[in-house]
Parts: structure tokens; C-alpha cells; sequence
């Protein structure tokens, strides 16, 4: 299969493979995202060990490793090594000052079954790998444990590391090389319902329709994503029934801690533990309004994943109707119906994308530094109530005020004039702005003759957010 998307990390690590010296390299993301996949492209021309460890003890883990070692040897009598620094120093010895990549994934498999390997590689680090050219590679998929256990400041591999990479799900122009053959809407539509990761992008037919290709991928017993999330979280989480009955929770409409604890029947303080777990695992994301404080009393809960989103939205709820053959009938009643109000957040989404990657490019009015959505009260008579903007970005002194519309029928001048009080309301201290409106149906002869007349308005159609 063609090697898609992480062209730029895979170029980064040959450079770093390329001074030829010791390195500790530490890799993490949430599963299914692609680490494996990179690494197997990294090391496919290189002398390269590749072990990935098992939820199993400490002994097994070291005797599957010797046996991987010796079979890289070629050696077949030799008995198991007795401690991670035996292995290590082994293999540095058998190197003779040659390059070498060895990767260990899923790192923190041993780590919880060895509390003291972290200390071990640290002393091995500094009286004898540093002199080496090893390519040492910690690979997982426990965010929280990767970031506060191999590379926080009280971790004994706390300033050994010569790289790092959180590795996320791709964007929606990197996950639109899944989707060629397909019309510009439905491409984000599978977006939308599949996300951007690799092995979820992998399930989708060009040869099918959208519908055709919900129904396969998520309406049939047998389908790979049929029962992924809850898969997923009993291989990550200790508890997967609470987990799954927070994410069905914000799923259904529950955004505010309080408001998914009562949902849920348990208290707030052990939800928020379990949503930061949640956050950690890249599945749920937290936010507050735009310029306030991560503490702020506004702050809400979301789905970040869009097949978790799309899973707990429509199957979750269904399975009994799939099983007894109605996927038809969830298609037809359930998922086509609302699908249009469901891409709405999709939608801001891949518009941020879009606003990212212009942003990076310098293809913007200005290059900002801050970016996010912005909800609150409207202060001003007669009209108080809450006030919402899509998307707020500034470089400190100016502003662009975005405006995202999934619908089927063109963008009117009204939702232009609409942005335009929404951002006097949002700050009236402003020195320069912007207003950009994202419509997936186009826009009328009025806002298109308004763009013309005034160059701080910017149009953006499903043709340019995909080709331009």
C-alpha cells in the first residue's frame, strides 16, 4: 500500500538518522493513527530491531525480546537476558560502532510491569549509549503516560531525548488522498464520518456511494468499525463502561461537566477524571471561548475523533436494529435525515484546517498566533442572549471573524451582516478585521457583488477549501 501523509516526519527522521550518533527518539499518539506504519517505512532500509512489547510480565517481555535480538544475529542457542541493560549493552557490543535502529512500541507496556526500566535506561543512556550510534526509538500510544513519564521534567529520560513526535490524526487535506473518485461534498462528508485516521480512512470503497460505503463500514456486524470504539477503549481504560457512557453523553448534547455527570448518574469530580483520560487519548477535546482562561467557568467537552463522534451519534444507539437486519432502516429514518446538521461541526473543523494551513503558508491577510471559537453573552439591549462566533483568529492587533455554513442553499448577505455585529459584540478594540465565510452550497449574487466591493471580505466555496 502507498505510503500516504507523513512524507515530512519520515524526511525528518532520516535527517536525524543521518548524523550519525546516538539518539533517543520518542514517538506517541492515540492508536491507529500511524506510528507503527512510519516506523516500518523509517527502518525498511536500515539494520533495524523492532520489538513490540506485550501486556504481559516483565520476564516474557525480556525472553520474546532476547529471541527477536538473537534471530537479528543470527544466533539460536543463546539464553534469554536477564535485564533490559544486558540486552542493550549486548546489542551495542554486537554493533561494533554500526548503526543500528531498535524500536521498542508500546513502551509503557514495560514500564508498568517494571518501574524501575526507565531508570535503568537512563544509567545505560549516560555510561555507555551516549557514546554510541544507536537509534533508539520509545514508541506508545498512552498520551498522558508518554508525556509526563519519558519526557516530563521528573522523568529520569528528562533531557536524554534528541526528538520527539506527537503523532495526530491527519487533517482533512492530507485525508482527502483516501478519497479521490469522490464529489468534493461527499469527500468531506466521509471525512466527517471516518476522520483522519489512516486505518479508519483504509475502510472506505471508491467504488461505493457514501451511503453505500456508512452502510459497509459501520451498518453490518461484520464491519471493521462496527464495534472499534468500544474495542478500543477496553484495550485502553480500565473502566470502558463509564468511559463509553461519557462520550454517548457529549454525543447526545451533554457538553458542560455537570451537565454529563448528571447525564451519567455519577459526580462531576469523577467524570473530569476521566474525561482528562479521555482528552489524554485524543478522543474527547476541551475547550473554552476564545481568549478566556483554560479554568474558565464556560468551558465544554467535545469529540475530537469524527468516527467516535459518528459511531456514538448513529450505531451506538442502533446496534439492536442492525442486528436484526434494519441497517436500511437506520440509514434511511436515522443517519440521512440529520446528517447535514451533524456535518455542521465537521464542517468548523475542517475549515480551521483550512485557516491552519493557508495560515502556515502566509496565505492570509495576516500570519495569527491564536486561533479558536468564541461564545458569550451579548451585553446590548434589546437583543441579550448568547452570542457565538465559529472561528476568531488574531496576530494581537487584528482580527479574522469566520462564519462556517453546511447547507444546501447559498450563503446570503445576511449571514455576512450577521458576523459583522457578532464580532462588535465579541470586541470593539480592534485595529484591522477580517470576515471570511465558509459555504458548502456557494453564495448569492449579493455576497459575491459585497466580496467585490470590499477586499476585508473573503469567500470560501467546497472547491476552494478542497483544490486551492
Amino acid at each position: 500500500m502507498k505510503f500516504i501523509g507523513r512524507e515530512r516526519e519520515l524526511h525528518d527522521l532520516n535527517e536525524m538518522y543521518a548524523q550519525d550518533k546516538f539518539d533517543l527518539f520518542v514517538l506517541y499518539g492515540r492508536r491507529r493513527v500511524g506510528k507503527t506504519t512510519l516506523l516500518n517505512e523509517f527502518c525498511k532500509d536500515k539494520d533495524a530491531i523492532f520489538y513490540s512489547a506485550e501486556q504481559s510480565n516483565n520476564k516474557l517481555n525480556l525472553e520474546k525480546f532476547s529471541a527477536q535480538v538473537f534471530a537479528f544475529y543470527g544466533e539460536t542457542t543463546l539464553e534469554p537476558f536477564t535485564s533490559w541493560t544486558n540486552a542493550l549493552t549486548y546489542i551495542d557490543e554486537r554493533q561494533k560502532g554500526k548503526r543500528v535502529v531498535l524500536v521498542i512500541d508500546e513502551f509503557p507496556y514495560l514500564v508498568r510491569k517494571n518501574k524501575a526500566l526507565l531508570s535503568e535506561l537512563q544509567h545505560l543512556i549516560d555510561h555507555r549509549l551516549q557514546n554510541s550510534r544507536m537509534f533508539l526509538v520509545l514508541c506508545g500510544s498512552y498520551m498522558g503516560f508518554m508525556e509526563k513519564e519519558v519526557l516530563g521534567s521528573k522523568s529520569p529520560l528528562f533531557g536524554r531525548r534528541t526528538g520527539q513526535l506527537h503523532m495526530k490524526p491527519f487533517d482533512y487535506k492530507t485525508s482527502l488522498e483516501f478519497l479521490s473518485g469522490f464529489s468534493c461534498e461527499d469527500q468531506l462528508k466521509l471525512y466527517g464520518a471516518f476522520g483522519g485516521t489512516p486505518l479508519y480512512l483504509e475502510q472506505i470503497q471508491r467504488g461505493k456511494s457514501f451511503e453505500e460505503n456508512i452502510k459497509s463500514s459501520y451498518l453490518r456486524t461484520t464491519a471493521y468499525l462496527y464495534e472499534e470504539p468500544l474495542l478500543l477503549l477496553r484495550q485502553e481504560v480500565q473502566e470502558p463502561g463509564i468511559y463509553s457512557a461519557i462520550i454517548e453523553a457529549i454525543a447526545g448534547g451533554s457538553t458542560k461537566a455537570n451537565e454529563i455527570s448528571t447525564k451519567i448518574g455519577e459526580e462531576t469530580a469523577k467524570c473530569l477524571k476521566y474525561m482528562k483520560t479521555l482528552c489524554e487519548l485524543g478522543i474527547l477535546y476541551k475547550e473554552t471561548p476564545f481568549g478566556e482562561k483554560e479554568s474558565s467557568r464556560k468551558t465544554i467537552y467535545g469529540i475530537s475523533d469524527f468516527m467516535f463522534r459518528f459511531w456514538y451519534r448513529y450505531v451506538f444507539t442502533s446496534r439492536t436494529l442492525v442486528e436484526t437486519g434494519a441497517a436500511a432502516a437506520v440509514w434511511k429514518k436515522r443517519i440521512e435525515p440529520g446528517y447535514n446538521a451533524y456535518m455542521g461541526l465537521a464542517f468548523e473543523k475542517i475549515c480551521y484546517d483550512w485557516m491552519m494551513l493557508r495560515n502556515s503558508k502566509g496565505q492570509l491577510p495576516i500570519l495569527f498566533t491564536a486561533i479558536g471559537r468564541w461564545w458569550g453573552q451579548n451585553p446590548y439591549p434589546p437583543e441579550h442572549g448568547q452570542v457565538e462566533i465559529d472561528m476568531i483568529a488574531t496576530d494581537g492587533r487584528d482580527y479574522l471573524f469566520g462564519e462556517c455554513k453546511w447547507r444546501n442553499e447559498k450563503t446570503d448577505l445576511s449571514v455576512l451582516e450577521e458576523l459583522c455585529r457578532k464580532a462588535d459584540i465579541f470586541s470593539k478594540k480592534r485595529k484591522n478585521s477580517w470576515y471570511l465565510l465558509f459555504s458548502k452550497s456557494g453564495f448569492t449574487d449579493r455576497v459575491k457583488a459585497a466580496a467585490r466591493a470590499d477586499s476585508s471580505i473573503i469567500l470560501v466555496d467546497l472547491d476552494a477549501i478542497i483544490n486551492g
